[in-house]
Parts: C-alpha cells; structure tokens; sequence
C-alpha cells in the first residue's frame, strides 16, 4: 500500500507519497505547477498522480477547521466579507472530498508534529518532545506534544505568535502568511526595540481589550525598522519561552509549523537541547508529507520513515556540467541551474539554485535580477569541510539557523554579519556539491552565494521550460 498525504484549501497545498518500505517517493507544492504562489488548490497533475488503491491521509480535522474558520471570522470587523471567505473555503473542501475518499484526517498540529517527528535523524523517541507554532490551525496556534502524539500543552487562538507576525507583515506593506521572512531580513536594521509597549498592546490585543483595528492602528504608528525589529525580538522571547517549556519533556527537539521557518529564532533556541531537528518544510504544504508519515508509522507499527533528503519533486533529466558552471561562475559572475529532482519546501538548496561567485560585490546585482529588496541578505552554500573555518555557530544542510560569519565576502553576509549558511556534505545528492568542488579548484573559495531561481512573488523554477523563461527574461544564464 502506498500512503499519500494532502494538504489543500488554506494556503500552500502539496502532496506526498511514501511507499511500504518507508520511502518517500514523491512530495512537491502545487505552486510548483501552477506557477501561482502558495497556490491553495492542488494542481492537477499533482492529482493525477492518486491511485484508488492509496491510502489517502488529510492534513488537518475538515469539520473542526469549518467551525472554527466561521468562528473566528465572525469577530475580526468587516465580518460579512470574512465569513463569506470562510463559507467558501468550506465549499472548497468540499470539492476536495469530492475527488478524494480520505482514509484519515488529523489535526493540523498532529501534521506539522508528525512532518518533523517521522524525519528526526536519531532513532530513540522517548528522550524527543515535539513543538510545533503557528499562524493557527483549526484553533490552535502552538503546541507541545510527547512521542506518543499527546498533548502536553497548548496555546489557541487568537493567543498566536503567527497571527501577530503575520499583521506586522501586513502592517509593513507586505504579504502577511507568505512574506514574513522579509520582515525578518529587515528586523536586523532595526536600532530602536519597543519591546515593552509591544508587549503590552499584543496582551491587549490577545485579552480582547483591544481590538483587531485598533491593534493595526497600533502597528502602523511605529515606523518600519522599529516595528521589524520589535516584532522580531519578541518572537524571538515568546519561542523561547515555549522551547524552555518542551525541554521539561524531552532533551531532544522535533520542530515545526510556519513560525519554524524564522531561522534567527531557530539558533537562540538550539543551546536548549541535546539534539534538534527542525522539519525541512515546515509550512503547511510540509504537512502533506506529515500526513502521510502518520498514516504509514500508525498502520506499520514505525516510528520514522526513511529520510535522506529534501530533493523529492519532479526529476529534470538534462545533465548539466559541474565544471561549465563554475567555470561559468569564475568569469560571469551568476548562473541559474536546474538539474534532478527538485526541493521539497520553501528554498532551493542546489538542484533549482541562482548561484552567484561571492569573490565580486554581486548582492546588488542578484537583487536586481529577482527584484527583491536592496536590504534583503543571501545565504552561502558552503563545502562541509570548510564551514568551521568561515562560520560560526549552528549550521545545517537546510539553510535553518543563523552562523556568524568569520570572513570578509560581504555578499553572503547580512547587516548584522550573520548568514543562513547551507553545508554542503560530501555525500550530498545535489548537483552544488560538484560544482562547489570545481569552483574551488578554480579560486581556492570553498562557497557560493545559493538562492532560489524565481523572482519576488513567484514559486522556484520547477523545469526545464521555467529555466528557458527565466534565462530569455531575466537575461542571466540558466544550465539545465
């Protein structure tokens, strides 16, 4: 029996495979196909790939989902155009138990816990306590959970360290639930903290002594550093004080849900555990293969299914030559690629890349070509055997906690001289390992400024075609 997990209808929808021997054999978002970010909708050659004989698993409680979704649209104002968008997110699921007979749902938690629990890279389980923060699902917006799956603690709606971000997102002139880690980037040249009166308008705001207006109007008072910055120091203090919480029961960490994904967060919590594993994609489409997981460890007595790494998507099978592209890199500066299979989650982290040579200033170029922010920071994809020897402190092969850098290549290095370091290992499936090695051969500099090949507001490159539009449009160099 092949296990399929679905997430759909909210934000971000994905699907996942994992076979009877624990294997996952396919896992990709629909936007990948769409081309329309964060599509909610499963695309339908992602639906097509369903077999009646699938056991099929749901990502979150379909009917607590619908009465809790009207419940909390009938107190934000404007509330007839909230509940009219809840109403018709019910008859989207609706038209999703239409095409599929779900075997199994569970709760939205359960998924994201179960995302990042059935991947851990160590196989005892009782020293392991789960944590998964979010926006909210169904009602709750964080929870700790054991390695049996209960709940040891929880904190609901409209108590939410997501829901928060998400408004100063908002309140930033960004898109809140998909832009946030713009928010962070920008946190780092924030020089004023208010985290006082932050704190108290958000415990108002929480207690319903002030309301969802009154609370933007709040939020748009302070400038944009002073918000960014805010924002993110408290974040920072409220996910902390819940991983202070999960250590009680376990000394090992499984991490998940879209709060997940905030890295500097990630490495003021890591000095807590013995050990912790942050779920490769921790967003909602990351929960199809948590579903899935759940469905396959539940049926087959497992405790873990065979994780090996994020490259799960649609396999591009043009070969491309490591050393025409680092090549290519030591003399023109910045190159795409698209080769094997492409990243489950969020970054691109060698196999759908926009590689550029961080000997040169090319931070401003890079930006340009993606249309991002001047402010916005890169992150290096570095050889593991190297990365001690420019970096410090936690790192990686996800690209999920935030190092020190203890070199002078400033185009992979933020304001505040951090970066989102990638290690690259020896054992590595991607083709960056190749191509990082023969850049080296060629300059002695052991990395390369790696980020996503796509543009602001629109999903990575999945294949061949998206490379040839993205290289006539944009004018840079695409192999694959």
């Amino acid at each position: 029996m092949r296990y399929c997990g679905i997430s759909e209808n909210f934000h971000n929808a994905a699907i996942a495979f994992v076979e009877e021997d624990g294997n996952i054999s396919f896992a990709s978002e629909s936007e990948r196909y769409s081309k329309r970010k964060n599509d909610p909708i499963l695309h339908n050659t992602l639906n097509s790939m369903v077999s009646v004989n699938d056991h099929i698993s749901f990502y979150e409680d379909i009917k607590l989902r619908n009465k809790y979704s009207e419940k909390i649209a009938s107190n934000l104002p404007s509330n007839k155009a909230a509940l009219d968008k809840a109403r018709h997110f019910k008859d989207r699921v609706a038209t999703s138990y239409s095409r599929f007979s779900f075997d199994k749902s569970y709760l939205h938690h359960e998924s994201h816990a179960a995302a990042a629990f059935y991947t851990r890279p160590w196989s005892s389980s009782e020293d392991t306590v789960c944590l998964t923060i979010d926006g909210y699902g169904e009602w709750q917006s964080a929870t700790i959970q054991d390695s049996n799956f209960n709940l040891l603690y929880e904190e609901t709606y409209p108590k939410s360290i997501g829901v928060v971000y998400a408004l100063c997102t908002k309140a930033l002139g960004y898109k809140p639930l998909e832009e946030e880690y713009i928010v962070m980037g920008m946190s780092a040249f924030s020089e004023n903290i208010l985290l006082s009166e932050f704190e108290e308008a958000v415990n108002c705001f929480f207690t319903d002594n002030l309301s969802y207006n009154d609370f933007l109007v709040y939020l748009h008072s302070l400038n944009k550093e002073e918000l960014a910055g805010t924002v993110q120091k408290w974040a920072e203090q409220e996910i902390f004080k819940l991983a202070q919480k999960a250590r009680k029961y376990g000394s090992k960490l499984c991490y998940s849900g879209g709060v997940a994904q905030n890295i500097v967060a990630n490495s003021k919590i890591r000095s807590l555990f013995d050990d912790m594993w942050v779920a490769v994609n921790s967003t909602d489409g990351g929960s199809a293969l948590g579903a899935a997981a759940r469905s396959y460890c539940l049926e087959t007595g497992m405790d873990r299914i065979n994780w090996k790494n994020t490259y799960l998507g649609l396999e591009n099978w043009i070969d491309v030559n490591p050393k025409e592209v680092a090549k290519y890199l030591q003399e023109n500066k910045i190159a795409g690629v698209i080769h094997g299979k492409a990243e489950f989650g969020p970054r691109a982290l060698g196999n759908r890349s926009l590689l550029a040579n961080p000997i040169y200033d090319v931070k401003d170029t890079v930006n340009k070509i993606k249309q991002r922010e001047k402010f916005r920071p890169f992150a290096p994809a570095i050889l593991e055997e190297y990365a001690k020897e420019y970096f410090e402190g936690p790192m990686n092969e996800y690209m999920q906690y935030s190092s020190v850098a203890k070199h002078d290549y400033k185009s992979v290095m933020h304001v505040d001289g951090t970066s989102r370091v990638q290690i690259v290992k020896k054992d590595s499936e991607s083709i960056i390992r190749p191509i990082l090695e023969e850049f080296y051969s060629l300059t002695k500099v052991p990395m390369l400024l790696n980020t996503s090949l796509n543009v602001k507001g629109m999903p990575i490159c999945n294949n061949f075609y998206d490379g040839r539009l993205f290289e006539s449009k944009y004018k840079t160099k695409v192999f694959g």
